[in-house]
């Protein structure tokens, strides 16, 4: 979408679209909670909110309209290219990404750890569908574009905006169903806030180790699980796992989410030495919360499970093609 000739003086962004609730509408009474997800284009959600044309001129996108439960390897892969196509434009000061919540967090992290922090990534998202009668997805988006904006956000990476609060996409994780303010950044706090139309910003945010690292090529994303430990888990599942022989790409990373500080039972934790030992990466993170003083920087599961995927086919790329 091209600005009018009226707004060519305003900073250029790049806002593009991959669905979620904000981009969700319902088809009966928009009080009732039934709603679509991914339905509005990102067009139309810009047109909801009518400041944005005051603020800033917008080139937009749709790369995916997808509920973010079924967020996909190729769609992070199509993203992460545009996100770096429309950031190597000089005349793009940021971009911001319309999201789901359901996988945001993931997201968000996988974006960090490949795109280069020079220029502001912004994701935000919505609890409630754009058809709602208080929906929220407007000022969300409204103050996504505001961060994106801020001088004092020039180098603040990948970042998560909601509801007035700007989270580091390292620390960021959905822990509500249901309410409005359902994202936190846990013990380390989120980074700033939208004070009015005023950025504050309380702590910065150090780049990932290793970052960025290659993007996988499309079709070579390598098998890496997750699983969780709870009373009676044995090593069963990572034992069926290991003699599969139909598994397409086979395994090559486990990642488990612990009980406690990152702990597993004891006949997980003899499953797991077996997998390791046939080649196996395996990775603990705590099903509870970060866990102090760890290799992993207090990474959970599901984000310690996406740094392992890059770490993987990083690997891969600098190796003879395998043979399994």
């Amino acid at each position: 979408m091209m600005a009018p000739s009226s707004t060519r003086f305003l900073p250029q962004i790049a806002v593009l679209g991959t669905g979620g609730t904000i981009a969700g509408t319902a088809t009966g009474d928009p009080s009732l909670p039934g709603y679509t997800a991914g339905v509005l284009g990102v067009d139309a959600l810009i047109q909801a909110v009518p400041a944005l044309g005051d603020i800033a001129q917008m080139q937009t996108e749709q790369v995916a309209n997808v509920d973010s439960k079924d967020m996909s390897f190729a769609v992070w892969t199509r993203l992460a290219e545009r996100v770096m196509h429309w950031l190597a434009q000089p005349q793009i000061r940021a971009c911001v990404i319309t999201h789901g919540t359901d996988s945001l967090e993931e997201t968000a992290y996988f974006l960090s750890l490949v795109v280069p922090p020079d220029k502001p990534v912004v994701l935000t998202a919505a609890m409630r569908p754009a058809t709602a009668l208080n929906a929220d997805g407007p000022q969300n988006l409204l103050d996504a574009v505001r961060v994106a904006l801020d001088p004092d956000a020039r180098h603040i990476g990948v970042v998560c905006v909601l509801h007035g609060v700007v989270h580091a996409a390292h620390d960021v994780a959905k822990v509500s169903t249901h309410a409005i303010e359902a994202f936190s950044s846990g013990e380390r706090g989120p980074i700033g806030e939208i004070d009015g139309q005023e950025l504050r910003l309380w702590r910065k945010v150090p780049p990932e180790a290793g970052a960025p690292f290659a993007l996988p090529a499309k079709d070579c994303w390598p098998r890496v699980e997750l699983l969780m430990n709870a009373a009676g888990v044995d090593g069963a599942v990572v034992r069926s796992l290991l003699e599969s022989r139909s598994l397409q790409p086979p395994l090559r990373g486990l990642v488990i989410a612990g009980t406690g500080g990152g702990t597993v039972n004891r006949e997980l934790e003899a499953a797991l030495q077996e997998a390791e030992a046939r080649g196996v990466a395996v990775k603990v993170a705590s099903r509870v919360g970060p866990v102090r003083g760890g290799d992993d920087d207090g990474l959970s599961a599901v984000k310690l499970r996406v740094r392992l995927l890059l770490e993987l086919a990083a690997a891969d790329a600098t190796q003879p093609s395998r043979t399994d």
